[in-house]
């Protein structure tokens, strides 16, 4: 049996590091878009985006009148496209 000894200090900070820069490309993404739809949103929506979670990842939510429409996580595939598919929907 072959074994490997791995210095977890060492890998979990690169591990983090890695994951937190392709997630804050993720945010800035959904900022972006959200951005686009914002002024044009049919009263009552409200879309709202969680704190990062300790994976990375950002949950976003879609909102009528506090009634949940709409909610996924951006390591879902396809995200983005489904995320602008939906502010299409909820836009005026």
């Amino acid at each position: 049996m072959h074994t490997r000894n791995v210095n977890v200090k060492t890998a979990t900070k690169e591990s983090s590091r890695k994951m937190g820069e392709g997630h804050s490309g993720m945010r800035d993404s959904i900022r972006a878009l959200t951005g686009l739809y914002s002024a044009s949103m049919k009263p009552g929506v409200q879309v709202t985006c969680s704190e990062v979670s300790r994976h990375g990842d950002v949950q976003v939510e879609i909102r009528t009148d506090g009634r949940l429409e709409w909610r996924a996580w951006s390591f879902e595939p396809d995200f983005l496209a489904e995320l602008e598919r939906q502010l299409r929907h909820f836009a005026q």
